[in-house]
């Protein structure tokens, strides 16, 4: 699916895949590791499978999207295991819904189903809140497991309303602002929705390859990773949208400022306490963008695989959901490893 994906998104750019193969044979990537960052394993073993416990005794499918409490508890959009996933701060590991099962059913955790989840985030309450991409749906799970349905038919499309009567394609990420509105990457439909907290949903901003991560700065600015669109887009509260970082006519792997750099398939994003945004790169590589747009390599250089160390040596596999705990170390959704990375500065 990822690989179908992916080609379509190059097809689309006008680039073939055989083409970006020779481009990075020509020449090695531009790159500034910063090298005072440390990779290590929160979660998972490498087995594509399922298992809580913890550290390494547990087991991930295609982990995709991440969020973090106030506790520094980490979620886990688990999408291969349709399951919603715990990681505590000491790396263990449970399951928060999801029997599983692929379905829309809702009800206690250990019953409810999903439809490979692929972003979330958690309110001050406790409640999770769940971009259900596989339903095309947003789901709710309370502080005690009971999952409801916050908006969207299930079926497939591109229309506004409340709760139910709202459609969307592929929601890929959700994220809440200060006011207690959500704003969701409706994938497919190539546009950022929101929903307000009595659960009218309304189409923000258009105009994206395929947006998938999203982040908000405290002046309300969102910032997408779009993978269809090889960039970081910015969004003003007014909904005016522009490129941040990044450039629609290359893929590659370029640190640098602005229009400078460049990505390959950018998925998820996450925000610090002094506006830095931190990305997930198919480039194996997570990098690092200023306020003011200087984009640079925090770990992994491009080169697929699997180490921990110091992150001028650590490799990735298909990293791609981001997140930052309260005390600043920054996790990743290492998809293809099967693991929950953690890099702590």
């Amino acid at each position: 699916m990822r690989t179908l994906f992916v080609s379509a998104l190059l097809l689309t750019a006008g680039l073939s895949i055989q083409s970006c193969v020779e481009k990075e044979e020509l020449a090695p990537p531009v790159v500034a590791v910063v090298k005072d960052y440390t990779v290590s394993t929160l979660a998972g073993n490498g087995t594509y499978g399922f298992a809580d416990g913890a550290g390494k005794d547990a087991a991930f499918r295609s982990a995709f999207g991440l969020t973090s409490d106030a506790a520094g508890n980490i979620y886990v959009a688990d999408g291969g295991n349709n399951r919603v996933r715990k990681i505590t701060p000491a790396g263990i590991v449970t399951t928060v819904a999801g029997d599983g099962t692929i379905g829309s059913r809702n009800g206690p955790g250990e019953n409810a189903q999903f439809n490979y989840p692929h972003g979330l985030v958690v309110d001050k309450a406790g409640n999770i809140y769940v971009a259900d991409a596989g339903n095309n749906m947003i789901r709710k799970i309370t502080p005690d497991g009971v999952v409801s349905t916050f908006a969207g038919s299930g079926v497939e499309g591109l229309k506004n309303g409340i709760g139910a009567a709202a459609a969307f394609s592929f929601p890929a990420d959700i994220i809440l602002d200060p006011q207690g509105n959500f704003y969701i990457s409706d994938g497919s439909n190539r546009c950022i929705r929101k929903i307000t907290p009595d659960g009218f949903v309304s189409t923000f901003a258009t105009g994206f390859g395929f947006p998938e991560g999203l982040e908000m700065d405290k002046a309300g600015n969102i910032y997408v990773a779009d993978a269809g669109g090889f960039v970081i887009r910015k969004i003003t509260p007014e909904g005016t949208v522009s490129i941040f970082a990044g450039s629609e006519s290359e893929i590659w792997y370029v640190d640098g400022k602005g229009a400078v750099a460049r990505f390959h398939n950018p998925e998820g994003i996450a925000i610090d306490n002094d506006g830095n945004l931190y990305v997930g790169d198919l480039n194996a590589a997570i990098r690092k963008i200023t306020p003011d747009g200087i984009v640079s390599t925090i770990a992994g250089n491009g080169t697929k695989g699997f180490v921990d160390g110091p992150a001028m040596d650590a490799r990735f596999h298909e990293p791609s959901g981001v997140a930052i705990d309260p005390a600043g170390n920054i996790y990743v959704a290492d998809v293809l490893n099967s693991r929950i990375r953690k890099i702590k500065h």
